[in-house]
């Protein structure tokens, strides 16, 4: 019996039909496999537990998602279930092709997701995709999400993802097009089971003068991985990546981003802070590259970290691959403790440790989620980051 031998028995248990169309892509996954940490994008996560680990497609669950934003359209899934929402919005969205590796394994088994395609010029409501996972020890799901905005289009989707205790494995591939002009804020929630495993794909292309908005907070999981990549292929597109990663336990969460500069005239911004406790692992990447004919690319990117335990780690390593000279182009990353001298100041004023702490890592990570444009998604990831910290429910009531 081969390494991935389960995977492979139990994609035997799909369909006919959709075996069928897809047997191709689980034969690309079988003889490519899991990426391994000789691979210097996965030098700092290892995936040996997952082709390991005999995972089953996820029954349909019992579920109870989270309530939706009260200004929000819902759309609520459950192990890429249907289950609250406009049924013409989630579909089984069908790969014709998948990048090698991972890709793959999502392609074989994608049951389904969020197909958003908005005509040019269109408005329309913020959409919260409630995406819960679990419910099933070693059970697994995969999703495919497509989103598509027309020319001078505007949108705003919230992606929160949450889930219970069980050792679950999902993926999820989310394919976004912005026409000329269009303009599309991503919040992405992860609030996932200390147990969980789940490896994210966004792969975003923007057209002239598009401009493409990510704000995420990560949260739980116990190896959770997030790839951000955005090719700027038009001249004037602009892209903005920012996250708060904070982990706790031993969770391991691994960000790699890359921005491709392909056209004159593009930005690009990334900003995120990461705060880690106890055993906690984080580990961003991002890269930047600015090819030949982006003269006049305008990018920069920063991360900082805290680290509240002697056990936690941070791998932190912004990048840039320039091949023109006409542009401007900066990095840089910090890491470090609680200021003692703010902390000895806000005691001084009343606070007790615990609250000062907690104010001064609330604002540390507030810098990011204060970007969040629609406020009942900065409310709930502002909850959900308090709720992380001990004694955070009295800050809460401070704010």
């Amino acid at each position: 019996m081969t390494a991935l031998s389960h995977y492979e028995q139990a994609f035997e248990k799909l369909p006919a039909p959709l075996r069928e169309s897809r047997r191709v892509h689980l034969h690309a996954f079988l003889e490519q496999g899991f990426p391994t940490t000789r691979e210097e994008d996965w030098r700092y996560t290892d995936l040996a537990p997952l082709a390991a680990l005999a995972y089953e497609p996820a029954a349909a669950p019992d579920a109870r998602p989270a309530a939706a934003l009260e200004d929000c359209e819902a759309l609520a899934l459950a192990n890429g279930r249907l289950i609250r929402g406009d049924a013409r919005k989630h579909g089984a969205n069908e790969a014709r092709e998948a990048a090698p590796g991972i890709p793959t394994l999502n392609a074989a088994f994608a049951s389904g997701g969020l197909n958003l395609d908005i005509a040019a010029g269109e408005r329309p409501q913020p959409l919260h995709l409630l995406n819960w996972l679990g419910g099933q020890t070693q059970g697994m799901t995969h999703q495919r999400h497509r989103i598509r905005l027309g020319r001078g289009a505007q949108a705003t989707v919230v992606l929160h993802d949450h889930g219970d205790a069980a050792a679950f494995f999902s993926t999820q591939m989310l394919d976004i097009e912005l026409d000329g002009g269009a303009q599309l804020d991503l919040i992405r929630i992860q609030d996932l089971g200390a147990a969980a495993s789940a490896i994210t794909r966004t792969d975003a292309a923007l057209g002239r003068d598009a401009r493409f908005r990510c704000l995420s907070l990560d949260l739980g999981g116990a190896l959770v991985r997030h790839d951000v990549n955005a090719a700027l292929t038009q001249p004037g597109a602009s892209a903005e990546l920012a996250g708060v990663l904070a982990p706790s336990g031993r969770s391991h969460l691994d960000l790699h981003t890359r921005l491709d500069h392909r056209a004159p005239h593009g930005t690009s911004r990334e900003t995120f802070r990461a705060i880690l406790a106890d055993r906690a692992h984080g580990v961003f990447n991002g890269k930047v590259v600015v090819h030949p004919g982006a003269q006049k690319t305008d990018s920069e990117q920063h991360v900082a970290s805290l680290l509240l335990s002697p056990q936690a780690e941070i791998d932190a390593k912004p990048e840039l691959e320039i091949y023109n000279d006409d542009v401007k182009c900066a990095h840089g990353a910090t890491c470090g403790q609680l200021d003692e001298s703010a902390l000895y100041y806000l005691r001084s004023r009343g606070l007790t440790l615990e609250t000062a702490r907690n104010l001064l890592l609330f604002t540390f990570a507030h810098e990011v989620l204060g970007r969040i444009p629609l406020a009942s998604a900065r409310r709930l990831a502002e909850r959900l980051l308090l709720a992380r910290l001990p004694g955070g429910k009295a800050l809460e009531e401070l704010l």
